[in-house]
């Protein structure tokens, strides 16, 4: 009897010891487990609305500690808006799509978006599957826009955030927002919109810092990367290895710019068929300074009549506006094809500081070069009015014209218009270094 009671405790003990490892083994096997939305009854026939299932899945995934939610391959699953979670990813296999509806009632009221996240970090959307937006059910016939999800996907006050290899497609207004976010990286993401939807964005990085965007497909109807600052710097920004094609501007900082923009570094990129390939709105008194832009190929072939590869503005968005700065700004191994012309301009009452072009080339694009005699500069939003105060000067007939800007460098800049049909250089209140 003694022995046995002996082998009883020792079988407890071992009981106890096999429970403690399994309950560490599913502990760990929870925090990284992955959900199927067919599970939980998510139906792809393109007609089911599966919010609600695709947030219950969501919820039991953040509640187990974190892991990601998987949208298998085949057929569509309609949804409208659904909320990510802390340590959750939303991953969809390859041939799968995950599509908004056309409706806006499907979408919350508070939050009107497609998929939205707040103050949640460690999360993101992986996988080589489609996000569909239903984008052409939000327009009319000649892309005046409805009521519609505004913008598509935003992420606010969030952190650790990862986007790679997704497919973002046919978004209904701008795709990607990151609004005070912090430690982002988006890799391999494909994103493209009728080059006439109205204001499809395509990555937004708003009052946010410590951005990568590498390696990405950008075709849109609005910008390409566009950085707004409203109460925060934004900084910290690298985008790289992407091609970007733009019914506007490809890399666009602005129009907001309350705060300003630093520290960012745009290489390795091709822009094809935008309006702008670089602009630098500057027109709510923030500064943008120390960025730089490397080794990037622009040609400008767009449906507009006035086109610039690269466009850099201080002006006022309204008549009371103070005019912001902008300096230390650096464009080196750029090479440009453009039927449009360069316009780099300060005020009288604010000079851009410090601005260097080195190893530049400019090309005349095939087609007729831009009849520059009626043009106005832009000013980023067709609302947005002109002021007598202000000097415009896009109508000069210069390939590059410099204005208020104290210290320009040109190094090796090139122009290579063999039929004269421009000045090459206009330059007006510039001291220039080199």
């Amino acid at each position: 009897m003694k022995e046995n009671h002996v082998l009883s405790e020792k079988m407890q003990t071992m009981k106890r010891w096999c429970l403690l490892f399994l309950y560490c083994n599913i502990a760990n096997f929870t925090f990284a487990i992955s959900l199927n939305i067919k599970s939980f009854g998510a139906k792809n026939d393109g007609k089911t609305l599966n919010t609600e299932i695709m947030q219950r899945a969501i919820d039991s995934c953040a509640r187990a500690g974190g892991g990601e939610v998987l949208i298998p391959a085949g057929g569509v699953y309609l949804t409208g808006t659904i909320f990510l979670k802390t340590n959750v990813f939303l991953r969809l296999e390859s041939g799968s799509v995950l599509k908004g509806s056309p409706k806006m009632t499907d979408y919350d009221s508070k939050f009107p978006h497609l998929i939205v996240a707040e103050k949640a970090e460690n999360m993101g959307i992986l996988g080589s599957g489609v996000v569909d937006g239903n984008g052409a059910a939000f327009w009319d016939e000649n892309f005046l826009p409805k009521a519609r999800p505004e913008p598509w996907l935003i992420f606010l006050n969030c952190k650790n955030l990862k986007f790679e290899n997704i497919q973002l497609l046919n978004s209904p207004a701008h795709v990607l927002v990151l609004d005070h976010c912090d430690r982002v990286t988006v890799n391999a993401v494909r994103i493209v919109n009728h080059l006439q939807s109205p204001n499809t964005d395509g990555i937004d990085v708003t009052d946010s810092r410590n951005v990568f965007i590498t390696n990405c497909y950008i075709e849109t109807g609005d910008d390409g990367i566009c950085l707004k600052s409203h109460d925060t710097m934004v900084e910290n920004v690298i985008a790289t290895n992407n091609v970007i094609i733009s019914d506007d501007a490809a890399i666009k900082f602005g129009t907001g710019g309350y705060t300003g923009v630093r520290y960012c570094t745009f290489s390795n990129n091709v822009i094809r068929n935008s309006r702008y390939g670089i602009a630098l709105f500057q027109m709510d008194g923030g500064r943008y300074e120390h960025c730089q832009f490397t080794n990037t190929v622009i040609h400008t072939a767009s449906r507009h009549k006035t086109e610039y590869p690269i466009f850099i503005d201080i002006d006022k968005r309204r008549d009371t506006t103070r005019l912001g700065s902008i300096s230390n700004i650096h464009f080196s191994g750029i090479q440009m094809i453009t039927r449009g012309n360069c316009l780099i301009a300060g005020q009288a009452q604010s000079n851009i500081q410090n601005i260097i072009f080195d190893n530049v080339t400019l090309t005349p694009a095939p087609e007729p070069t831009a009849d520059l005699r009626q043009a106005r500069k832009p000013r980023g939003n067709k609302t947005l009015g002109y002021y007598p105060d202000m000097q415009d000067f896009s109508q000069v007939n210069a390939w590059f014209t410099f204005a208020h800007i104290d210290g320009l460098t040109l190094r090796n800049v090139t122009i290579q218009d063999d039929k004269k049909a421009r000045e090459v250089f206009h330059f007006e209140g510039v001291e220039r270094k080199e």
